[in-house]
């Protein structure tokens, strides 16, 4: 009997138990906050003969986090950045990417500006000035 009452139906049992924690942790974890942060650029696969020059050295993040599980502190380990491997002498527009450790928890929203100038000139030689 008691086996009976446990098992029938069952799918409809696991599924209204889902729903029942989803909801529960949507109450309970849901409330989110937007923050705006600024941090400094970094550029990622440098090559030791070129010299690199940003347009802009910050960007603004408008980042959305779950309260309750991610403290501010944690946010300082959000980093943009920009990929300059491959990329020989000029002038070049490219997009700024963000490295984020949280991606469940911490949204970022907008970067701004998207793009920066990067150029890109030959390194002088040691003993040129």
């Amino acid at each position: 009997m008691l086996r009976k009452l446990l098992f029938e139906d069952i799918q409809y049992k696991v599924v209204s138990l889902i729903v029942g924690f989803l909801l529960w942790s949507a109450v309970n974890f849901g409330t989110r906050a937007s923050l705006s942060v600024e941090r400094e650029i970094e550029l990622k696969n440098v090559q030791d003969n070129y010299v690199y020059k940003l347009s802009r050295k910050k960007v603004r993040m408008k980042v959305s986090f779950v309260e309750r599980l991610v403290s501010e502190s944690a946010l300082e380990n959000l980093q943009p950045f920009v990929d300059v491997r491959g990329l020989k002498t000029g002038r070049y527009l490219l997009k700024v990417d963000v490295r984020n450790p949280y991606k469940f928890l911490v949204l970022v929203d907008k970067v701004e500006p998207e793009k920066i100038e990067v150029i890109i000139q030959e390194a002088p030689q040691r003993g040129e000035r």
